[in-house]
């Protein structure tokens, strides 16, 4: 009879991969997120709608951003109120379909965005550059994107 040895799960391999990506994500969140915060009052989450809406001038409806930031329709909601109160964009009702609701940059969004972004880009520099060569930090961009393209497809919608 032969003795079969389970690998402890701490020791698998593929657990430990997720969780130190999980793990430097969360890291690096936090990280990003206290450089924004600091330098233009925003949440890493406002920062990411900001960015969104300034690739899309003509308006987006809430369930673009949604889809984008993986929030609820009802957390998305609940943050582009956060962001009309603050002056960072506008929500106005689309032309084509009177339901649904499209939210604008102001001026104010803009210069808030500009002010994270450099934010945003000095701590990618300090935490990144540092840290990885041009070309491990090239192929960590490629290997999330498509890792990410892919969960994407996995996830089910949200709600």
């Amino acid at each position: 009879m032969t003795e079969h040895h389970e690998q402890a799960p701490i020791d698998d391999p593929r657990i430990q991969a997720v969780g130190v990506l999980l793990h430097t994500s969360a890291l690096l969140e936090r990280l990003l997120g206290a450089a924004i915060q600091q330098a233009a009052g925003i949440s890493h989450s406002m920062f990411e709608v900001l960015l969104i809406l300034s690739a899309h001038p003509q308006g987006a409806p809430i369930s673009r951003l949604s889809g984008h930031l993986v929030l609820t329709s009802g957390g998305a909601t609940r943050l582009v109120d956060r962001m009309v109160e603050a002056g960072l964009v506008v929500r106005e009702p689309s032309p084509e379909d009177r339901r649904v609701q499209l939210v604008f940059l102001t001026e104010q969004g803009e210069r808030t965005l500009r002010t994270a972004a450099a934010a945003h880009t000095r701590e990618t520099d300090r935490l990144l550059r540092r840290t990885l060569a041009p070309e491990q930090s090239a192929a960590m961009v490629t290997a999330l994107d498509l890792l990410g393209r892919r969960l994407r497809e996995e996830l089910p919608p949200l709600r």
